[in-house]
């Protein structure tokens, strides 16, 4: 297939930890454990630390195995062995606070998405004390550095040219040398350095994020297999792509159709940091020859710098130039907000409410509450903050929740994992506490569209939406619904 990788060989961390985002249900809803959870993956074997919100938790039954507290007199702590962070885990918690011990049956659902969807941060990327020496290593191998695609606003990526070659450097992922169709792969390349040959036209994509720039970018006819199905992508050319079997259905990040994947002449696997919680399928496509890519743009700071990771693919699939175009323009839409800097004074929350009456929040700082205030609103949880987690949400119980946001002028859904809602009295149902709430009372409730997550370039549009929305302006938007005061409306 001309897929080469300079490194046939995987050296994976004996240990890695990373934070995990639950979802628990169980018992009465007002003990839980506290979520994101720490998960410490040795020799492919998990350690979970469940850190409760109660005192009164003397053991833990899991997977057949009693745990006792680590922690008396403090929040209930225990170090488990689970048998992976993927499928639903029930465990049992014996609780102390009734008037006799009683043991309650709990179900813990891992994310995924965080969204999220960031899973953890591990990689072997080359830092920038080691850009010179990957410099030299390629003038030795015959390639001189003729130019570079210094990023405007993104941070997590950087693009060299030498000569018709291009060398993307991808923080904690690492270095790829894109080779062009028709020309050798040079010898004596560094042993990292991933060789990505051209046309890259059967790419295994699992990233969702990667998607929306591949198609604006005109590049869709590159990717062959998919990650996710056709059910749920909510991107209408990826959605009619596999309708058409132009894209076929893969597998997911942890479980791929290796033996399609090979039919198929996959020559390239496109993996967000997902991928790090199995490390043995990244392994795996190594092995067989199929250079992995972790893209990370769910880490940039500034909504437009995940928007320019459209220059990447543009590197990877030749479309340079409509990449370029494709973040000029949609810069250039954006300028009268960016320049205007504007502060409406409106105060706005970024929610949803998890399966067990959490309430989950965009933290504060986060690439949402930026767009947020880039728009001209001010984000109201200013102590939805967690520095020791690498997660961009958070949850928090319906009280301290109601404490800081019942004042708050507007109110935004996220459909995304939460599913849509139309109406003030689908929101209710979730908590009665929702009708007391000034926005709800002011009818200024919005959710966002299904396809907000997977549509990164849509950011402009959103934030557009935002501007309008902070300053009252009553239209069709496209990626926000306004609920309906109730069903009957």
């Amino acid at each position: 297939q001309g897929v080469t990788s300079a490194n046939q060989e995987i050296t994976e961390e004996t240990e890695k930890t990373y934070s995990v985002d639950i979802t628990f249900d169980g018992g009465s809803g007002k003990a839980y454990i506290n979520s994101p959870v720490e998960v410490t993956e040795k020799d492919g074997k998990y350690t979970a630390t469940f850190i409760w919100s109660s005192e009164n938790y003397d053991y833990m039954i899991v997977e057949g195995t009693r745990y006792d507290n680590e922690n008396p007199g403090g929040p209930s702590t225990f170090s488990v062995e689970v048998p992976g962070v993927t499928e639903p885990l029930t465990v049992i918690g014996d609780t102390t606070a009734m008037s006799a011990p009683h043991e309650i049956e709990y179900v813990i659902t891992w994310g995924e998405k965080g969204e999220s969807e960031n899973g953890g941060r591990e990689g072997s990327a080359r830092g920038s004390s080691d850009k010179a020496a990957m410099e030299k290593a390629l003038e030795s191998a015959g390639l001189s550095k003729t130019g570079e695609t210094a990023p405007k606003i993104a941070t997590g990526f950087s693009i060299e040219q030498y000569g018709d070659y291009d060398l993307i450097s991808i923080e904690n992922s690492g270095d790829y040398l894109v080779v062009p169709e028709g020309r050798d792969i040079p010898e004596g390349l560094p042993e990292e350095l991933i060789i990505l040959k051209q046309p890259l036209d059967n790419t295994y994509l699992v990233s969702s994020a990667a998607m929306d720039p591949v198609i604006a970018c005109g590049a869709i006819d590159m990717i062959r297999l998919s990650g996710i199905k056709e059910e749920d992508w909510y991107l209408d050319e990826a959605k009619d792509a596999m309708k058409k079997g132009q894209i076929l259905y893969a597998g997911k990040y942890r479980a791929p159709d290796y033996e399609l994947i090979l039919e198929k002449g996959c020559d390239l696997a496109i993996e967000n940091t997902m991928i790090y919680h199995d490390p043995d399928v990244k392994a795996k496509l190594t092995e067989l020859g199929i250079p992995v890519l972790v893209e990370n743009s769910s880490y940039e700071e500034h909504p437009l710098g995940r928007l320019e990771w459209i220059k990447l693919y543009g590197a990877l699939y030749d479309k340079e130039e409509e990449a370029n175009d494709y973040f000029e323009k949609e810069l250039k839409s954006l300028e009268p907000l960016l320049n205007e800097k504007p502060d409406t004074g409106k105060t706005v929350v970024f929610f949803y409410v998890t399966s067990n009456g959490l309430i989950n929040v965009r933290k504060n700082g986060d690439y949402i509450t930026k767009m947020i205030e880039l728009s001209g609103g001010r984000y109201a949880l200013e102590n939805a903050i967690d520095s020791e987690s690498g997660m961009s949400t958070m949850n928090m119980q319906m009280e301290d929740f109601y404490t800081q946001a019942a004042d708050a002028d507007i109110l935004i859904y996220n459909s995304t994992i939460g599913g849509e809602i139309s109406s003030l009295s689908e929101l209710i149902k979730m908590n009665s506490l929702f009708k007391d709430f000034k926005a709800v009372k002011d009818g200024r409730v919005y959710c966002t569209e299904r396809n907000f997550f997977q549509q990164i370039t849509g950011m402009a549009d959103f934030m557009k939406d935002l501007n309008d929305v902070f300053n009252n302006v009553d239209r069709d938007y496209t990626y926000l619904i306004k609920l309906r005061q109730d069903d009957d409306q």
